[in-house]
């Protein structure tokens, strides 16, 4: 009798070996005379500054051949590493944080095309950001062309939303546009649902016109009319709130992020502790954001103390199976033959709540490692990174453990654990090099 076997497969994260499209380090001005010569655009990968991880899912990617040759054979790959001279050019003129990541393709004139802030394993997702950026080149989408009509006068409240969605899909900025906009609009448009869903769609900023004027919208707008989270439900306040929080910390306003952390409060007010964590939340990414480590240091230890070392472990995991087998229950398993059974495979996708929670410690516990040397906060740390790794075991938070292990002077320990490290992402065929020289400085005792 044939046996059937079930496997469930969950993919949580992968890890690159090598890539198979040939990115060049020259210069931006290089890429751009290449680009002018050949007609093709360029495909610009710019590598995150500060995780690593980031990196390691784009480049595993990369691997695809059938992408590889869809790239070599379109685009002019550049990447910009966190060192490249080009960096804080290219970020200023595309809008890229200093420590962002992402694809960007841009043409030969310098014009952004189109642009994938984020990073994935899955070389389709970058086969689908390529067509889209094929698509807008060969209709001509130009952002030049915009901004030449809009320097030569053009206000049409028609052009002028076409121009900000066309920012916006590019990740630039629309908050100057977004306030001429309302500030253009005729009295009898305040009852219009849809110019009401395009101004929240562009989420505006806390305190400027285009915000102030949702209250206008409110008052014109029959409440049965427009259902759709009437006024504002959480995701759109957050998503306001994100965008606020960015131009406080450009502009490091300390007093208008605090009124930012008190509108994310107020975001819950039958929540009160989802009300509190908001509160902070805003706070430590101010601090972060604006690099001022004493506020920083203080508002994280609260923080992390306060909202994750309680949380209990066997509960999230017991989530996470519960929350994979109702996946799993929904998916079409296929049949594979093996010798004389039939494999069932069952294939999903899910991040386990355990993954994301050990990355939070797990980056807070780096961060103070980088910020101090100051015991008191060292031990903390150490504290949260041992959670992290009772969360979910990845060499990358082995070796946080193993760095705070030896700063906390338990040399036995931090070599133990930095060896598991190293195992654990040779075992993903990874490059261990740095890991194996932070090992040979923690034996001599030269960290």
């Amino acid at each position: 009798m044939k046996r059937i076997i079930l496997l469930l497969v969950s993919f949580a994260g992968f890890h690159p070996l090598f890539s198979q499209v040939d990115f060049k380090t020259f210069s931006f001005d290089k890429a751009l005379e290449q680009s002018q010569k050949t007609g093709k655009l360029i495909f610009l990968q710019f590598e995150s500054a500060d995780c690593d991880r980031c990196n390691e899912v784009a480049a595993k990617g990369f691997e695809d051949k059938e992408l590889g040759e869809i790239i070599q054979q379109s685009f002019i790959c550049l990447k910009i590493s966190a060192g490249h001279p080009d960096r804080k050019r290219i970020a200023t003129l595309y809008n890229k944080k200093k420590e962002g990541f992402g694809s960007l393709f841009i043409s030969g004139d310098g014009a952004l095309v189109h642009n994938y802030p984020g990073s994935t394993t899955f070389a389709n997702k970058y086969k689908e950001e390529i067509d889209k950026a094929l698509t807008k080149a060969s209709e001509g989408v130009r952002l030049k062309n915009l901004e030449k009509m809009y320097a030569e006068g053009n206000r049409v409240l028609g052009f002028l939303e076409f121009y900000m969605q066309i920012r916006k899909n590019l990740q630039l900025n629309t908050d100057t546009l977004l306030d001429e906009y309302v500030s253009l609009l005729p009295d009898d448009s305040l009852g219009s649902i849809r110019t009401f869903a395009f101004v929240i769609s562009m989420t505006p900023i806390l305190e400027t016109k285009a915000y102030e004027k949702l209250g206008s919208f409110y008052a014109a707008i029959n409440k049965k009319n427009y259902s759709s989270g009437y006024p504002l439900h959480p995701d759109i306040k957050n998503r306001i709130a994100n965008r606020s929080l960015q131009k406080a910390i450009a502009e490091k306003d300390e007093a208008f992020a605090l009124r930012i952390a008190l509108f994310s409060k107020n975001i819950y007010p039958k929540d009160p502790g989802k009300a509190a964590k908001a509160y902070d939340s805003r706070l430590l990414d101010y601090y972060n954001g604006v690099n001022d480590t004493t506020h920083y240091l203080q508002q994280a230890t609260v923080y992390y103390d306060k909202y994750y070392m309680n949380i209990s472990v066997d509960s999230i995991r017991r989530k996470d199976t519960s929350n994979m087998n109702q996946l799993a229950k929904k998916q079409v398993p296929t049949l594979e033959k093996k010798g004389d059974s039939l494999v069932k495979r069952i294939q999903i996708r899910y991040s386990p709540e355990t993954q994301f929670l050990s990355n939070q410690l797990d980056n807070a516990a780096r961060k103070f490692l980088e910020l101090t040397k100051d015991p008191f906060y060292l031990v903390k740390a150490l504290n949260w990174s041992t959670k992290a790794v009772e969360l979910y075991d990845s060499y990358t938070a082995e070796n946080t453990h193993a760095l705070l292990l030896y700063k906390n002077g338990k040399k036995e320990e931090a070599i133990a654990w930095q060896e598991k490290a190293i195992t654990l992402k040779k075992s993903r065929g990874l490059d261990t090099k740095e890991l194996e020289k932070e090992l040979a400085d923690m034996k001599k005792g030269k960290l």
